[in-house]
């Protein structure tokens, strides 16, 4: 037979206990989920920097790095094959155009230019004596016209003779003899006619001739201009008044037709290369200001070019200098450029965030009256600038933010600060 045994109630101070013990592990466990993340984070302050919201113009720059190089670049090159016989301006020289940068030799071009004057010499010989043999012939032809024409007049005359003759009824010709004269001065007239024709062929036929031997001398001629002009070209001259600013070419080496001898840049006129980051290149356009430091002065200047393409994370935009070019201007010396894009009136900005964005939603640390604790907060930016950036919601005028870099600690909700 089973014994059935009675459970004994626990005391009521334990049950109090145990209940008591479960409410705090629930209140802990509640508190550890909803407390600020990152309460215990803290902060030194020296390491971090600030900035407070102001309000009123703010002027939107962009600044970028680079470099000045020469407005107007040449390239020397040459149409003739040759040797690098000697070099005059090195690189760095100062020249003027016309001024002989290096000479170049060609034995076979100048042989070629003997040759040619030759030729040129022996056709313009062979002119003359083809110009004399024309007008010979020519000449003989006016003296068949000549003589033919003086044939017809005695061979006329003679029929008019007669015909007086026989006007006046004095039988001293007979009609044979009469008709025999007749024919006589028709043929004479229409040879002398031939004769004259022929000699107009004849002088037709003598400008052809000098035509085309005069073609054939100018064509000579032409040739021998070129050869002189390539030889000419053996010595190469600075097209522009400029500096000397490279020189890839030594004693001795032989250069082709086409061929860079070397590079001109014109002197005292300079533009800016800058570098601009491709986040902000939306704002830069054609036309805006730029100031230029090139940290011994300032100089004005003007947006020339945005390059399309975008090189390592940057756009190269070329700055015309409207201004005076500075003492100590020279080729690839590093500019400072500032672009003023726009300017906006009345507005709430402050100094602009590690990795902020313009026209982008964000978040920053606002930072609380005591300076002791900064907990994040949402912001909309709007225009931003290299240095400022403008607030659009999320922050009021005096508002203290952390501007330096937030990454360490950017997933707690506060931080302190020590």
């Amino acid at each position: 037979m089973d014994i059935v045994r009675k459970k004994q109630k626990q005391p009521i101070y334990k049950q109090i206990g145990i209940g008591t013990a479960g409410i705090l592990s629930l209140a802990l466990l509640i508190y550890l989920f909803i407390r600020p993340a990152g309460s215990n984070v803290t902060v030194n302050s020296e390491l971090l920097l600030t900035g407070k919201v102001e309000q009123g113009e703010l002027a939107v720059n962009i600044r970028g790095i680079g470099v000045l190089a020469p407005k107007d670049v040449r390239w020397l090159a040459t149409n003739v094959n040759g040797k690098v016989e000697r070099i005059v301006a090195k690189a760095g020289a100062l020249v003027q155009k016309g001024d002989l940068i290096m000479q170049l030799s060609n034995p076979e071009l100048e042989q070629s230019l003997e040759e040619t004057q030759w030729e040129l010499d022996e056709l313009e010989a062979q002119s003359v004596a083809l110009k004399v043999s024309l007008e010979s012939q020519v000449l003989d032809q006016e003296s068949a016209v000549i003589e033919a024409k003086l044939n017809y007049e005695r061979s006329l005359l003679t029929l008019n003779a007669q015909n007086t003759l026989m006007e006046q009824g004095i039988n001293a010709v007979s009609q044979i003899d009469h008709e025999a004269i007749k024919i006589e001065v028709a043929q004479n007239k229409q040879r002398w006619e031939l004769e004259i024709k022929r000699l107009a062929k004849q002088k037709e036929n003598v400008a052809a001739q000098m035509l085309a031997d005069s073609a054939k001398v100018n064509r000579m001629r032409k040739t021998l201009e070129r050869v002189s002009q390539q030889v000419k070209n053996l010595d190469v001259v600075a097209s522009i008044d400029a500096i000397v600013q490279a020189m890839p070419m030594e004693l001795g080496q032989q250069v082709t037709a086409g061929a860079n001898l070397a590079r001109l840049a014109k002197r005292d006129e300079f533009i800016a290369e800058l570098r601009i980051p491709e986040i902000q290149i939306q704002d830069v356009a054609i036309g805006q200001r730029v100031t230029l430091d090139t940290r011994n002065s300032q100089v004005e200047g003007v947006v020339q070019r945005i390059d399309p393409i975008v090189t390592n994370g940057a756009v190269q935009v070329d700055v015309e200098i409207t201004g005076p070019t500075p003492k100590e201007a020279r080729p690839e010396l590093t500019v400072e450029g500032v672009i003023e894009v726009t300017r906006i009136a009345n507005t709430l900005f402050v100094k602009r965030p590690m990795f902020a964005k313009g026209y982008a939603d964000g978040f920053v640390y606002l930072v609380d009256e005591q300076g002791k604790q900064a907990s994040k907060h949402a912001v909309t930016y709007g225009k931003a600038s290299s240095a400022l950036i403008e607030i659009k919601q999320g922050l009021t005028l005096g508002q203290e933010i952390i501007i330096s870099d937030i990454s360490d600690w950017e997933s707690h909700q506060q931080i302190r600060i020590n």
